[in-house]
């Protein structure tokens, strides 16, 4: 059984083979016994918080049917910063942090400003409490006595008790009879759990700190729900925040302002997780748009049972004829002042469009351009974070000195917002690379943007064992180079004539990229040519 872990911020990041078993235990060692810290059911990766300063092992047992039936090699790590978390109610402001064994104590220091600290109290274990003062900080320091004087041996990050709540928690109708639980959670948790009103058990548990839905199947259409965020510690979970409970609710959708495009393909199995996550927007006046786009399998019947229940929803039919073609229809349709775009597979977090809206009204601005995730059986890496002041209007020019620039090569379409005037202006052209021609092209027509520092759209490479662009890297390399061609072609002949230089430099700095991994003598030819 394959195991590896990663050190990141003072928490441990573990990952492992998934399979097929009931669920997993993680130990590692504490005053020099094996301890089960953490059992993890659904997936193959997990975070744990609080870890003892200093060197430790940790290993996995895969369980079934109540017996071990693998176990992973014993990893050995060492931690050499202190974790610590806080968690506050409108009396109590608790603080825990990591224990360090040769500590004579733990210090409390507080700040009104975030910068001056202050010792305040010392408390014998790695546990405190102290009366809540909103907009102070906190840090906490073990320390040792040498002839009565106190040294310090470590320190915690700055830590704030304002953070770690939840924001907003909603439910609504799914098909198939479930109920689509989604929440904004504000700080860091190593997991959630979805109770029932009066219930001490889970119905929904995750150890991945990222997730923010769930489906609860079974249950009255009044029952009450709250969620608990959590982490997990060497003694098991704590609970840092929980939810105020919520029931299923109505949304009051007028006239649309967002317009969220989402071309649909085949895609019966996955779709209505998109559809549930975009209904779940905290931003009440988002038309969705589905375009069906010649569908074989019983796509059509997922996408009417939310055309039939929810009057935001736009279904469209239309022949088979490509996802850039599905997109340009919606765009037709749109009736908002602003688009943004989804794939059938993918999700969205609550507060994407309400942020971006935001953001792109008060600045002002053409587009407004956020990080995203990808999603891989380890769990979420974070692409498109650019260098970039947030939430103030930018100069478009500043984003095309960097795009395919090392590092910042990715070219999505679905982590932006775009002023719909544009965007019906300059449709996407019907090419296999569709993404990679038409955002230079809708960027030259753009004299700003604005950026938001904050991952909102969740690109899934989990759910489906292969996309269209694992079928585009399959092509043989003249049908390949042919197709990039066409791509970098139509945003130079198709952009703002006023963005012509800049466009071929961007182009140049794709092709260089691709003629780096193949042989193929066309794109030397083709960057000469520029």
């Amino acid at each position: 059984m394959k195991f590896g872990l990663e050190i990141k911020n003072s928490k441990l990041h573990l990952f492992w083979d998934k399979l097929n078993v009931d669920f997993y235990k993680i130990f590692i060692r504490r005053d020099n016994n094996y301890t089960e810290c953490a059992q993890i059911k659904n997936e193959n990766f997990t975070t744990l918080s609080l870890m003892p300063y200093g060197e430790n092992e940790a290993f996995i047992r895969a369980i079934k049917n109540g017996q071990i039936v693998d176990q992973s090699p014993t990893i050995f790590f060492g931690i050499e910063n202190i974790d610590a978390i806080t968690c506050s109610n409108s009396n109590i402001t608790e603080i825990l942090c990591s224990e360090y064994h040769n500590s004579y104590g733990y210090r409390l220091y507080k700040s009104e400003d975030g910068i001056n600290f202050k010792g305040v109290q010392n408390f014998a274990k790695n546990y405190a409490q102290t009366p809540y003062e909103k907009g102070i900080s906190y840090k906490i320091k073990p320390y040792s006595v040498n002839n009565n004087e106190r040294i310090i041996l470590n320190s915690s990050a700055i830590l704030n008790p304002d953070v770690n709540k939840f924001e907003k928690v909603t439910i609504h109708k799914s098909f198939e009879n479930k109920m689509f639980i989604s929440w904004n959670f504000k700080g860091y948790a190593d997991g959630f759990a979805v109770f029932a009103k009066n219930s001490d058990y889970p119905i929904f548990e995750t150890n991945d700190g990222k997730c923010h839905y769930a489906y609860i199947d079974n249950y009255k259409e009044d029952t009450e729900f709250k969620i608990k965020a959590f982490l997990n510690t060497p003694n098991g979970q704590f609970v840092i925040s929980e939810s105020a409970l919520v029931k299923l609710s109505s949304r009051n959708y007028t006239t649309p302002e967002i317009s969220l495009i989402i071309p649909a393909y085949n895609a019966k199995d996955y779709i209505a997780r998109s559809i549930d996550s975009a209904l779940a927007s905290d931003f009440e006046n988002l038309e969705i748009l589905i375009i069906n786009d010649g569908s074989t399998d019983t796509t059509q019947e997922v996408i009417d049972w939310y055309a039939k229940n929810y009057k935001n929803i736009v279904s469209i039919q239309k022949e088979n004829g490509g996802v850039a073609h599905a997109r340009n229809v919606g765009i037709e349709k749109a009736q908002g002042k602003y688009i943004a775009f989804m794939d059938n597979d993918d999700v969205i977090r609550p507060n994407m469009m309400s942020c971006m809206y935001n953001s792109i009204t008060k600045n002002d601005c053409d587009i407004a351009i956020a990080p995203l995730y990808r999603l891989v059986d380890k769990g979420y890496t974070l692409h498109c974070k650019l260098p970039f002041e947030t939430d103030t209007p930018i100069d478009i020019d500043k984003y095309f000195e960097i795009l395919y620039t090392p590092g910042y090569y990715n070219c999505a379409i679905w982590n932006k917002l775009y002023k719909a005037s544009i965007v019906k202006a300059h449709p996407l052209g019907i090419l296999k690379y569709e993404d990679v021609s038409w955002t230079p092209c809708i960027l030259s027509y753009a004299k700003n943007f604005c950026f938001l520092n904050t991952p909102f759209y969740e690109w899934d490479r989990k759910s489906r064992p292969e996309t269209f662009g694992d079928f585009l890297a399959k092509m043989p390399e003249n049908d390949l180079f042919e197709h990039r061609k066409q791509a970098m072609m139509f945003f130079i002949e198709n952009g703002n004539p006023e963005k012509l230089e800049i466009l071929k430099t961007i182009a140049k700095r794709r092709l260089m990229r691709y003629d780096k991994n193949s042989n193929h003598k066309g794109y030397q030819e083709l960057i000469q040519s520029l």
